[in-house]
């Protein structure tokens, strides 16, 4: 028996690595299976929780604000984003679906079938559906067919601007107004310590609503400027050139273009030297502006002195350099610039570089090398009477869900409102102008002029050809200033055009009279526009035609008749700025809101008029406007 026992023992040992493996079968498949099933599962929580975000996103209006043009032309919106998609698990007529859905989404049905036909739990259909097809296919209610939603970033204007607007990524901004106001856009409030520049009229803080922002930029203009840019870099092949249109009384930048431009809805396609302005890339200053600069300082100094220096009287001597730097400093020629269309970059400080004096030469201690940004703002303050402005691309900000809005007050910081040198002596540098400038039309002078340097490198450096010009609208008393540049990495000596340095500039009559006479009725038009008004007031592709160059500003303007508007219910403080642009005499009486003006909205207003405001605590009960 003991010995029968020990066969069965031995036999049982025999078996046992037989389940072993059967064992170790068997729970590797478990495993596998339970694997797929919680990758599966995995997937369809992924998909829940986008759709969940979305729905929330939408729920708690935290979308990312809308970015407009002057006029309220949507220049960054965020928009839904839908696609089709497609578990096949769940379809019950693998062919009557295909075909349905091939004849509503142009597909061929074999492409959809194959889909259909995949051992996946989701298969992608269509991304970005047009709104049409959204509809159709939500009308036939396919068993296992389903729309996924998101929101992305869109850019209306595409190029237009582009370096100016900037663009974001997953809400976050990366590049130009986008990137500078990024917490205003994205964030519920702001404090007034956030952004010292805008005026929250004694308010802690805004309200938790969003904001949208409204630019300084009237794409209008900046269509015609586009245009423009584009056609000089198609003359002049490979390079790159920049525009910047300025307000001289306030800072306002009124239009932006670069060439090569890139498009805001494809920006990762793009170079990076695109993505770049030349508004903040360090040049040598031509010798025709820097001469400007030099008899600047020396009528400065004279002033200081208390000598009376006249632009013809100026004469080559010995120069107070300590004098020199402070306005150099005035002028942020030698320091830093801030602006709020910074690329997002940190940018390459310009160091200034001392030239010594030379026989024949004027002694100066004008930097030889600074961005154009910086010296076009310089030109601006020596020229608008030494009033000291900041560029800026901020207009306002609104309150979502609000008729609230908050304008950019540059006079806010402690740098606004200085003037950098006496008036006086401005106006002795604009009769310098008249005769040292060239002409254009409008009564416009333009200083230009160009360089050839050597930008070091690892290789041991490559000449550029760089062109610099300013154009002053109008050298009487400027109101706009005009600053075109451009380089060429290779300067070509073959082709004598583009050696020109007046090159820039040569057909700037052509669009000087259009863009002047758009900004001089188009910025009364939009003081007065409101964001009801955006379906109904939007941008006419259709553009202005060019002008005559013997066209005078005053012609230009006597076919645009300025209008009285509606003041009724609002602010004195509103109703002064709508017409502020306007050369008339505004009497008020009383406190409180306006309940009555004269003359009647839209009638005429001619240059002198005496506009009569009447305003009163509370408006009258019968028929009163909503407040505004």
């Amino acid at each position: 028996m003991a010995k029968k026992s020990r066969l069965k023992t031995k036999s049982s040992k025999r078996r046992w690595p037989l389940f072993v493996v059967l064992f170790l079968i068997l729970t590797g498949i478990a495993g596998a299976a339970w694997l797929k099933y919680q990758q599966q599962l995995t997937n369809l929580v992924e998909v829940w929780q986008e759709t969940f975000d979305v729905q929330e996103q939408v729920a708690t209006n935290e979308l990312r604000g809308i970015i407009f043009d002057r006029n309220f032309k949507e220049l960054a919106q965020t928009l839904e984003r839908v696609s089709l998609y497609v578990r096949p698990r769940e379809v019950t007529n693998l062919s009557r679906t295909a075909e349905q859905l091939s004849e509503t989404l142009g597909v061929p049905e074999s492409e959809i079938l194959d889909a259909l036909g995949r051992d996946s739990h989701l298969v992608w259909l269509r991304r970005d559906i047009a709104q049409v097809d959204e509809e159709l296919v939500a009308s036939l209610k396919l068993p296992g067919i389903y729309f996924h939603r998101e929101f992305a970033r869109s850019y209306p204007e595409q190029e237009k601007a582009s370096h100016l607007i900037g663009y974001s990524e997953n809400d976050r901004g990366l590049a130009g107004a986008e990137h500078y106001y990024n917490n205003l856009l994205d964030h519920g409030s702001i404090r007034q310590a956030d952004l010292a520049t805008i005026d929250l009229e004694g308010l802690e803080q805004t309200l938790p609503n969003g904001h949208d922002l409204v630019l300084t930029l009237d794409m209008k203009i900046q269509t015609i400027l586009e245009h423009y840019v584009a056609g000089l870099g198609r003359e002049m092949g490979e390079g790159r050139i920049a525009s910047l249109l300025l307000n001289a009384v306030d800072g306002k930048i009124i239009a932006g273009a670069n060439y090569p431009s890139y498009n805001l809805n494809s920006v990762w396609q793009h170079e990076h030297e695109v993505l770049g302005s030349l508004f903040f890339t360090p040049m040598v200053i031509p010798e025709e502006i820097r001469k400007f600069f030099r008899i600047a300082s020396q009528l400065q100094g004279g002033w200081e002195q208390g000598t009376q220096i006249y632009p013809w009287s100026v004469t080559s001597g010995k120069m107070n350099f300590a004098r020199q730097l402070r306005l150099w400093d005035r002028l942020q020629l030698s320091t830093d610039l801030h602006v709020d269309f910074s690329s997002g970059k940190k940018k390459q400080t310009s160091i200034p570089q001392f030239v010594s004096c030379t026989p024949g030469e004027e002694c100066g201690a004008v930097p030889k090398t600074a961005t154009p940004l910086k010296v076009l703002l310089g030109m601006t303050h020596l020229l608008n009477g030494g009033k000291k402005v900041q560029p800026h691309i901020l207009d306002r900000i609104l309150e979502k869900n609000s008729q609230k809005e908050y304008f950019y007050n540059a006079f806010l910081q402690d740098s606004g409102g200085r003037n950098v040198l006496p008036s006086l002596v401005s106006k002795e540098l604009r009769t310098l102008l008249k005769v040292d400038g060239k002409s254009a039309v409008l009564g416009s002078k333009i200083l230009s002029g160009e360089t050839v340097s050597l930008i070091p490198d690892y290789s041991g450096g490559q000449y550029v050809r760089d062109r610099m010009s300013m154009v002053v609208i109008t050298g009487v008393k400027p109101e706009l200033m005009l600053l075109m540049v451009s380089r060429q990495n290779k300067p070509n000596p073959d082709v004598q055009k583009v050696q020109d340095a007046d090159f820039l500039i040569e057909k700037i009559d052509s669009i000087l009279p259009s863009m002047v006479a758009l900004q001089q009725v188009n910025q009364n038009i939009a003081d007065m526009m409101e964001l009801p008004e955006l379906q109904e007031k939007n941008f006419n592709k259709k553009q202005r035609k060019g002008k005559n160059s013997s066209e005078t500003l005053a012609s230009i303007l006597d076919k645009h008749t300025l209008r009285m508007p509606d003041l009724t219910g609002f602010s004195l403080r509103k109703g002064l700025r709508l017409l502020q642009q306007t050369e008339i005499t505004v009497q008020a009486s009383g406190t409180g809101r306006i309940v009555s003006q004269k003359p009647a909205p839209g009638a005429e207003l001619k240059k002198d008029a005496i506009v009569q405001l009447k305003l009163a605590a509370d408006l009258p009960s019968e028929n009163a406007p909503p407040t505004k």
